[in-house]
């Protein structure tokens, strides 16, 4: 993957755009790849997927295979990279028997069948923390990028996860150690989305004395994105460490995109990531969870009009 400065997002191909959310707290749109705001370099796919006998299989929602396909050709040709998400249901359980090999034949079906230029882990906690996934997932993706090199093809590796999980107990650096100078970009998502609506709490201490900084603290928001930044860049206060230019800040797009974790002020994120630069370890660039909530509605039916894009798409402008 090309190292330029980058804007990455999430992107949802669902039926109703709401992914079982209630109506009262906003509505995400519906919209194809192609309508994707230009300034989205980076854009991981998560859209529906057939279940059947064996491996789920990746199929669009509301076009046809070869429609879809000359979507991820287009944005490909002008070099945004289009990512496969790597999500729980691929790797939950073993009634697969699964083995590295088997692993990234069907992951690779996946990207060869659907013109895909790399893959996303975005894997919850507890599957993450499963030992053999610990072993096989990594393993797979290696072999995957041996198999890729080998006949010329690009392949990228992003590694998406919470930055709880990363830090608590290292639970995320077997996938960080097992892939080191294979992975591409690693995205520590600063926010918070519990499903049913239920709430962890999240607070550090950044410097001896001071003061402890949660994730929802509007008032210190630059320092807490970028004392995350700073320890995830340097691999202290207990985080791996993340090379600058392979780390990508995790954002949400906007309140209504999860429950905990929005920044209000741009200017928080665009300081801290100056800080950074200024201290010598200038990240890779933002991620946004999601484009479909980025180009959706609150509550009370107001667009948000792509803010997110608005606000951030200057980072991309070469310098």
């Amino acid at each position: 993957m090309e190292h330029k400065p980058l804007l990455m997002g999430h992107w949802n191909n669902e039926r109703n755009g709401r992914y079982d959310r209630p109506r009262y707290e906003g509505e995400a749109a519906n919209l194809d790849l192609i309508e994707i705001p230009e300034e989205y370099n980076v854009i991981v796919v998560s859209t529906p997927y057939m279940h059947n006998r064996g491996f789920p299989k990746f199929k669009p929602h509301n076009q046809s295979n070869g429609e879809f396909h000359e979507q991820v050709e287009n944005l490909t040709s002008k070099g945004r990279q289009v990512l496969f998400n790597l999500q729980n249901q691929h790797v939950n359980g073993h009634d697969y028997n699964y083995n590295e090999e088997i692993l990234a034949s069907r992951i690779m079906n996946i990207l060869v069948g659907n013109r895909f230029s790399g893959i996303c882990i975005n894997l919850d906690r507890e599957i993450m923390d499963e030992k053999d996934n610990q072993v096989v997932i990594p393993a797979a993706l290696k072999l995957l990028k041996k198999w890729c090199k080998e006949e010329n093809r690009d392949f990228s590796i992003c590694i998406s996860s919470y930055f709880s999980d990363l830090g608590e107990d290292n639970k995320g650096l077997p996938y960080l150690t097992e892939l080191e100078g294979h992975y591409d970009l690693v995205c520590a998502n600063l926010y918070e989305y519990i499903a049913g609506g239920g709430y962890v709490f999240h607070s550090l201490q950044f410097d001896k004395g001071g003061d402890w900084i949660s994730e929802d603290d509007d008032e210190q928001k630059e320092d807490f994105l970028y004392g995350m930044m700073d320890s995830f860049t340097n691999g202290t206060r207990g985080f791996p460490k993340i090379p600058h230019d392979k780390l990508v800040l995790g954002l949400t797009a906007n309140q209504d995109a999860t429950h905990k974790g929005h920044v209000s002020d741009p200017s928080a994120v665009l300081n801290a990531m100056e800080r950074l630069k200024q201290s010598g370890t200038p990240i890779r660039g933002l991620s946004a969870y999601t484009i479909n909530w980025d180009a959706g509605q609150d509550k009370d039916g107001q667009p948000h009009s792509h803010k997110f894009i608005n606000r951030y798409k200057g980072i991309i402008t070469p310098v």
